[in-house]
């Protein structure tokens, strides 16, 4: 051998347990990559809601499209906190205005954008169970570490 050459991680040739590790975290978690800067976008919108609603509408709008992108799912409670027309984080007295409506047989919560103007409902029955809440809905848990 000369002196700008490796040698093998094992005697055999074998690759080391070490890069054996790497291979099947990347085969339980694809796109990782992907969900970490839709991390950083999402937590930059919720970070300027405050002071410049429009820079967060566009890391909103940003964190969507990346995930549409690579196809990957945002998880409900995420997608709840972002105007579906402009990407906003809706944040209570900065960003939306929050009413509570109780009627005899109809109540729910209405959102209302304060940078387009769009409105969502979120309907509360007694009875109500969202489906990610039931545990048959579970198939499979990714722990990222």
């Amino acid at each position: 051998m000369s002196t700008g050459e490796q040698k093998p991680a094992s005697q055999n040739g074998t690759p080391s347990v070490a890069t054996n590790d790497k291979k099947k975290q990347a085969k339980l978690c694809a796109g990782r990559e992907t969900y970490e800067r839709m991390n950083f976008l999402y937590q930059a919108a919720t970070l300027m809601s405050t002071s410049n609603p429009q820079l967060a509408a566009y890391y909103g709008k940003l964190t969507k499209s990346v995930g549409k992108k690579a196809v990957l799912r945002m998880e409900p409670a995420i997608k709840r906190t972002l105007c579906v027309r402009c990407g906003v984080h809706l944040n209570p007295g900065f960003t939306a205005d929050i009413y509570d409506y109780r009627h005899k047989k109809l109540c729910y919560l209405q959102v209302d954008c304060k940078l387009c103007g769009f409105s969502k409902r979120f309907y509360n029955h007694k009875n109500h169970q969202l489906w990610l809440d039931n545990p048959q809905s579970i198939v499979e848990r990714v722990e990222f570490s």
